[in-house]
Parts: C-alpha cells; sequence; structure tokens
C-alpha cells in the first residue's frame, strides 16, 4: 500500500463524491477539473473546479510517538517495527462552479456545498484508493470567513491573473503515515525457569 498517495487519492475522492452526487440530482452533463482554475484550464462548461491550493501540518496535533507496525513477511513470519511518528494533515481545497451564466454558477455551487455539508466524512465506503487505514475517517470542513474571507478569496483570483468568482475554501483532514523502519521489536516467545534450592539448581 502506498500510503503517500494520500493527497491524491482524497482529491480523487472528493472530484468521484461530487461528481456522483451531481448526477443524482440530473446534472448528468457536469465536467470536474483539478488543474489551476482559470479559463484556460477549464476548457467546458458548466463545469466544478476542485484545485488543492495548500497542505499544512496541524500544529495541535503533533504526535511524537513512533508508531508499531505488524507485518506478515512471505515466509508467513510475523515482523513487528517502529515508524517515525504519524503527520496530521490539512488539505486545503478551493471549490469554484464554472457557469454559461452566473445564475448557472450559483446553482452549482449550492449544490456542491450542500453535497460535501451532507457528506462531511470521508468513510472507507467511497474513499477512491488504498491509502486510508482501516476504520479510519477524515473530516471535511469549510473555512472560516475569519481565515477566508472577501480579502483572501479576491487575493487568490489575482494571484492567477483571473477574474474573482464567488469560491468557498475546504479543508479534509488525513494522516500520512512513516514507513522506514527504525527498529525492530523482538518479543519473548519462550521462557526457561529454574528453582534453585540449597543443594542446586534442579
Amino acid at each position: 500500500m502506498a500510503q503517500f498517495e494520500i493527497i491524491k487519492d482524497v482529491t480523487v475522492t472528493l472530484t468521484k463524491l461530487l461528481s456522483e452526487n451531481f448526477k443524482e440530482a440530473g446534472y448528468k452533463d457536469i465536467e470536474m477539473y483539478n488543474t489551476l482554475p482559470t479559463e484556460e484550464n477549464v476548457k467546458k462548461l458548466p463545469a466544478i473546479s476542485i484545485f488543492l491550493t495548500a497542505v499544512s501540518v496541524d500544529p495541535m496535533h503533533r504526535e511524537r510517538d513512533q508508531v508499531l507496525v505488524s507485518e506478515a513477511e512471505e515466509s508467513g513470519e510475523i515482523i513487528e517495527y517502529t515508524t517515525s511518528p504519524t503527520m496530521v494533515l490539512w488539505l486545503y481545497f478551493l471549490l469554484s462552479a464554472w457557469g454559461k451564466t452566473p445564475q448557472e454558477e450559483h446553482v452549482l455551487l449550492g449544490l456542491a456545498m450542500r453535497e460535501l455539508h451532507d457528506n462531511s466524512l470521508i468513510t472507507e465506503s467511497f474513499f477512491n484508493g488504498e491509502s486510508l487505514g482501516r476504520g479510519e475517517e477524515l473530516p471535511i470542513r469549510i473555512v472560516d470567513e475569519t481565515e477566508f474571507g472577501y480579502d483572501e478569496n479576491m487575493a487568490f483570483w489575482r494571484s492567477i491573473g483571473e477574474p474573482i468568482r464567488p469560491s468557498v475554501l475546504y479543508r479534509v483532514g488525513a494522516r500520512l503515515q512513516g514507513v522506514k523502519r527504525q527498529e525492530v521489536v523482538r518479543r519473548v516467545t519462550a521462557r526457561n525457569i529454574r528453582l534453585k534450592s540449597e543443594s542446586g539448581y534442579r
């Protein structure tokens, strides 16, 4: 399992989630884009852009403990070893709608926001890829206006040379696991206990 593919897998999962829910709502011709949201890249309308803008390490959850891993060798022997601490990440995605009219964009943006609101956890049931741990759930959170308001939105679109358009910033939590073996753990499998009497061991 290539767990370092978690960022790519989350992007694909969000794209698939939105695409399938748009089809269920009757919008079967919506194009999905993950590229930089510019008129040059968004070639076919109507469309939804879900663009990864940044990745950060959560300052409140800096794990320092090594992780114990159990793994079966080809021989069937179970090997246990530790890896470096897990990195807790936040993946930031800018969601924007592209339509032939402003009204169409507003409808598409509202529908996309509703679907992410109704599906606020990424679970194994619809995750695309092999990087999600068993039983793991990834939260989808809308970024508050105090962090990403009008000024920040305007600054983003100006930075890529595009007219400002309504958009929403989301963040998805994820874990990036260490894989390099740091220390092999050897457990006690048998013990030999002898009792000592006055005449010696027996």
